[in-house]
């Protein structure tokens, strides 16, 4: 049997239409607060092939990952502007060229043991011209310890986007720092971020209204499929229709949870211990039990830090148990430090091996107390743990 070539079009353009999503442009924004950070290793060996400029100590090298550049990277170096002091100079192969040698250096501002440079303009080849990246760059030296290097974006993407008739702000951050806005992985913290509020000005986006981006973004509580460009410029969004929904079930005293996934981040306040999310692999990111005690002050306790062993899969046709909450685990450790003293440290961890925070009224309580005694019973040592 043949199909009209009439049919064939007819549905080609039907199925384009289902799909097809304008692009809704934003704008590039600069600043100099660190929006989100990683650890960029540092080295002392000069990398291979790349022309130094003329340095006045002995220098640090970094290479800042960035699939918007076709090497894969940028070299960047750190030098003295004096023969000893602060690393307060930096040379950053900014245009991609490879050199170091034609940049001019970039001077930082230098408190004690941190120095912080100001945005470093990055430009990467896109297919419609230039496209403009900014890089803060910290850099920590703090007594004997090894030296350490934070970079996070200096940069974001803000505009107003249409949700199905309703016009919302929305902000792109650079989550993972790689000079793309695009990213979503398995690991909420090697993704990108967004934030949707409804006012006119980016200092309404609350931070505490970050998410991991996902395919899909819950706004208003209706779902939307959600498409970024690699660069951040431009957002697609369409109502999510006929999404299969995965039922949860996590203990009854659990009062709130986020979870993530590549289907997105989503925050529930179970009813009975149960909640839906769109079918698919998730982890937790937080969850919160709230109380009162016989005083009636309030307290809650809160698992984050989730290892990568702790995924679970919201299936459409079953429903799944998360292991988490109580009990909680206290866990002491010991360590043999300098001049026959012992280090001890205490930290609290759930079921999934999560990391505990415990707040009263909203505050971190008096720290543990440590007590050590002889065999006899006699006492010894007391002392009180700190946080951090």
């Amino acid at each position: 049997m043949k199909t009209s070539p009439k049919i064939i079009l007819a549905g080609m353009l039907l199925a384009a239409g289902a799909f097809a999503q304008p692009e809704q442009w934003l704008e590039y924004h600069t600043g100099g607060e660190m929006l989100s950070y990683k650890q960029i290793t540092l080295t002392t060996n000069p990398p291979p092939g790349v022309a130094l400029p003329k340095l006045n100590a002995a220098p640090f090298f970094a290479r800042w990952l960035t699939p918007m550049d076709p090497a894969g990277g940028r070299w960047l170096c750190l030098d003295r502007s004096r023969k000893s002091g602060p690393y307060d100079r930096l040379f950053i192969d900014s245009n991609g060229n490879g050199r170091l040698d034609d940049k001019t250096p970039i001077q930082a501002t230098a408190e004690s043991y941190m120095v912080n440079f100001p945005p470093a303009r990055m430009v990467f080849k896109g297919e419609d011209g230039p496209i403009t990246y900014h890089l803060v760059l910290e850099f920590y030296q703090y007594e004997t310890n090894a030296p350490e290097l934070l970079a996070s974006a200096g940069g974001w993407y803000e505009g107003m986007v249409n949700f199905d008739g309703v016009k919302k702000r929305l902000q792109l951050i650079d989550g993972n720092v790689n000079g793309a806005f695009n990213d979503i992985a398995p690991d909420p913290y090697d993704s990108d971020r967004v934030q949707v509020g409804g006012e006119k000005t980016s200092e309404s986006l609350a931070r505490d209204s970050e998410r991991f981006l996902g395919r899909m973004l819950e706004v208003d509580g209706k779902l939307f499929r959600i498409e970024v460009a690699r660069d951040g410029a431009f957002v697609k969004v369409q109502k999510a229709e006929n999404v299969a929904m995965g039922r949860v079930s996590v203990p009854t005293n659990i009062s709130e949870i986020s979870v993530f996934g590549q289907n997105g981040f989503f925050e529930r306040k179970p009813t009975n211990g149960e909640f839906t999310v769109p079918a698919g692999n998730y982890r937790p990111v937080e969850w919160m039990i709230n109380r009162k005690d016989e005083k009636g002050a309030a307290w809650s306790l809160m698992g984050y830090s989730f290892p990568k062993t702790s995924g679970f899969e919201a299936a459409a046709d079953k429903t799944t148990v998360l292991e988490i909450g109580e009990p909680v685990q206290a866990v002491l450790g010991a360590t043999d430090g300098a001049n026959h003293q012992v280090e001890f440290s205490l930290q609290f961890l759930g079921r999934q091996k999560e990391s505990i925070q415990m707040l009263r009224g909203g505050e971190r309580p008096a720290g543990p107390k440590l007590v050590l005694a002889k065999t006899d019973g006699t006492l010894c040592y007391t002392n009180t743990f700190e946080f951090g």
